[in-house]
């Protein structure tokens, strides 16, 4: 039961923690605005700034405010003895009670955070002087009452010597942050290097991708060359063939002209020659072309007339009588 109460106690002691600490002021200058919008991004450093810039500008209507303020800048970058000096400041200056309360309340968290017990505990009791039905500044205080009670003395001896050695535990805590700021730059590092491992693998498989394409478009390519090639060629086959087809049957056409043509001189040769005038067939030719056999056949003819009108005339010459027969 003691450690379940321990739990809660820590839970709720950081929720109040981080809700104390947004007690803005309702009326703001440019300056308070840009600090309370950096502190409520986590800038918790331009938000010290912002505040100090506020502070500078002597504006006595968000001096409470920017006083506050700065101090929780301070409490959030866990720079706990400026902001011990800034609530410090606002608890002697400030006349407000609750803004005074409030500072007074986050002095116990920073002793908390110390390991100040007791004076986390009258930081605590101070500000519920100041508004005694602040249930949260009562619980705190409960809570470090509780830790202190059953804190066993060997760790009150640790504690003690904590706080006789702030020198030490200052050390120690930025021997912590710097090993924590190591190990965010070592991560920060590993992580660059995954990137660019990534990147690196991504643009290999990039380039493999882009060679595998630029090879498959040159086999394609070349497949595509060489059926042009084959169809090419079967064209040109296709055609001269066709031409040596066509070249055969005009030898094939000229070959049965000759054979006809040597059908017709045979049958002319073998025909019944014409007699001369004296009875006599005329010399035989081997072979004759048609035109000879008609040039031929008209001398022929022509010989033929003249060897009629011949006998004709010599018939009318026998059958006139002169004077002297009788």
């Amino acid at each position: 039961m003691k450690a379940h109460f321990k739990y809660i106690s820590l839970a709720l002691f950081m929720l109040l923690t981080l809700g104390q600490l947004n007690g803005l002021a309702q009326s703001e200058t440019a300056l308070a605005r840009q600090g309370n919008n950096d502190y409520k991004k986590g800038e918790f450093t331009e938000a010290e700034i912002n505040y100090k810039k506020s502070l500078r500008a002597q504006e006595n209507n968000d001096l409470e405010a920017a006083v506050y303020n700065l101090g929780n800048a301070y409490y959030q970058q866990e720079r706990f003895d400026e902001a011990i000096e800034q609530y410090n400041h606002v608890v002697s200056t400030i006349p407000n009670k609750e803004t005074r309360s409030d500072a007074f309340h986050n002095l116990g968290n920073v002793y908390m955070k110390q390991q100040k017990l007791e004076d986390a505990i009258d930081m605590y009791k101070e500000s519920l002087k100041l508004d005694p039905s602040d249930d949260e500044t009562r619980y705190n205080l409960a809570y470090a009452k509780e830790m202190l009670k059953n804190e066993s003395e060997e760790e009150k001896q640790e504690r003690n010597k904590d706080c006789n050695n702030p020198q030490e535990n200052q050390d120690k805590q930025e021997q912590e942050k710097k090993e924590e700021q190591e190990k965010k730059e070592q991560e920060k590092k590993d992580q660059e290097q995954q990137d660019q491992e990534q990147q690196e693998k991504e643009q290999q498989e990039q380039q493999e991708q882009q060679d595998q394409q630029q090879q498959d478009q040159q086999q394609k390519d070349q497949e595509q060359k060489e059926k042009e090639e084959q169809e090419q060629q079967e064209k040109e086959q296709q055609e001269q063939e066709e031409k040596e087809k066509e070249e055969q049957e005009q030898q094939e056409q000229q070959q049965q002209e000759q054979e006809e043509n040597q059908e017709q001189q045979a049958d002319s040769t073998n025909a019944p020659q014409p007699m001369d005038s004296l009875g006599s067939a005329p010399p035989q030719q081997m072979q004759l072309s048609k035109a000879e056999i008609m040039r031929m056949l008209e001398a022929m003819k022509n010989e033929e007339m003249k060897v009629q009108e011949k006998l004709r005339k010599a018939k009318q010459s026998r059958g006139i009588k002169s004077d002297k027969d009788w």
